[in-house]
């Protein structure tokens, strides 16, 4: 196989006379292959006229064209050294951080959720962060070169009124937070040349450490699943984290599902809307969901946060969040440990609940067939009543041998093993 430029290369050097390694005529594409196949074994002082021979069936425009791209190639040139990595390794600039682990400096950085999950909250928690000069939610320690500077918020939501409320309520410096916001009656459209040069010239003004985008399918009028527009749009927004070297965070929706995905799980790169393109050039892609830890769904219930896909570091282990309210307006965002999901009980877990709670309403102790009458009448057979108890030595010991007449059940006294059997 030979590109153009090799193929009028290895042309223009037969009709210099130059020594060339031969090569097969399938190797050609017409009328490279023609011009080849006329002069590679014709001796060199005949070798254009032979040319020009074998390029009669062609026009005589189609024939200047062809002969003055093989006379325009000078002769003799080679292909080329291309660097190895070893080559620009030295140049290459190492992976920094704006949160460790989380989100990356001078690449493209994706959160998504489901409507009402609270991602635009979270966002903007960590705009206030970075300009408050506060910890990141899982406790890591700012770099100091960030910590006070200034958020840019791309706001093609154009809802300024509130980011603003949400800002005033929590006490953040509305002096280093910036809004770029459409022009009247419009849509911020990333598309256009003059909304990019407005971002790269308000990147130039304010130098911010961050940069959030609300929301990716907000700020292209040519949608999301088109991989050439989506290509466009997302190399602009990767060449300006790359430029400023700042975090570049985009807010994107998940796909429609039969069943309200605000509750999953878990979440996965396959569950982001538009392109796929969209996930391929996000460095790290976080996902937020509510997670339902008790027997019935609650759309107010913790969050977790959580890595779904990088190619920087290893996987963090997910945080917890927790959307408290303020008085007399607002919320504001806990960050701990992640929520455990809840987890329907068995037969036998209940089974085991009901032996704790009945030997604490005995007093702590109880004879086995004393709870074996009563679990009969709760619906726990004996061999149920033995197979929980088995399983239940951190909590309940005997006070004889297993098999003594005397032989009572008690709970331990210690306390966390107790708790642990209550929770």
């Amino acid at each position: 196989m030979l590109t153009r430029a090799m193929q009028l290369q290895m042309l223009a050097d037969l009709l210099a006379g130059q020594p060339r390694q031969r090569r097969r005529s399938r190797e050609f594409q017409e009328p490279w292959r023609t011009c080849y196949a006329a002069i590679v074994e014709t001796p060199v002082d005949l070798r254009l006229i032979a040319l020009r021979e074998a390029l009669r069936p062609y026009s005589e425009g189609e024939q200047q064209n062809i002969i003055g791209a093989i006379l325009a190639t000078v002769p003799g040139q080679q292909l080329p050294m291309f660097p190895s990595l070893l080559d620009v390794a030295a140049e290459l600039p190492a992976i920094r951080w704006l949160w460790p682990n989380w989100l990356p400096l001078a690449m493209l950085s994706l959160i998504g959720a489901a409507p009402g999950a609270g991602k635009s909250f979270v966002a903007l928690d960590l705009a206030r962060r970075v300009i408050a000069r506060e910890t990141w939610p899982d406790g890591a320690v700012m770099d100091p070169l960030y910590a006070g500077n200034a958020v840019l918020y791309i706001d093609a939501e154009n809802v300024p009124q509130l980011i603003n409320e949400r800002a005033e309520v929590w006490g953040m410096d509305r002096r280093r937070l910036f809004l770029m916001l459409p022009d009247e009656s419009e849509i911020l459209d990333l598309s256009l040349e003059r909304y990019r040069d407005r971002l790269v010239e308000m990147m130039h003004v304010i130098a911010p450490a961050l940069v959030i985008v609300d929301s990716l399918s907000s700020i292209s009028s040519r949608g999301e699943n088109n991989i050439e527009d989506v290509r466009s749009l997302l190399s602009f927004l990767n060449a300006v984290a790359g430029s400023f070297e700042c975090g570049m965070l985009l807010i994107h929706h998940l796909r429609k599902h039969s069943q309200l995905p605000l509750l999953a799980d878990q979440l996965s790169a396959d569950d982001f809307r538009g392109s796929g393109h969209i996930i391929a050039m996000a460095r790290s892609v976080l996902g937020l969901n509510i997670v339902q830890t008790g027997p019935e769904p609650n759309r107010n219930g913790p969050r977790r946060l959580q890595i779904v896909k990088t190619n920087l570091a290893a996987y963090p282990e997910p945080i917890g969040c927790e959307f408290l309210p303020l008085h007399p307006r607002g919320v504001m965002l806990r960050w701990g440990a992640a929520p455990t999901e809840y987890v329907e009980p068995t037969k036998a877990n209940t089974c085991q609940q009901w032996i704790v709670t009945t030997l604490q309403e005995a007093g702590g102790e109880m004879a086995p067939k004393e709870l074996v009458a009563l679990g009969a009448e709760a619906g726990f057979s004996r061999a149920m009543i033995y197979r929980a108890r088995e399983e239940m030595d951190e909590v309940i010991e005997n006070t004889g041998g297993r098999k003594s007449p005397e032989n009572l059940w008690r709970l331990r006294k210690d306390e966390g093993s107790r708790a642990r059997a209550e929770g």
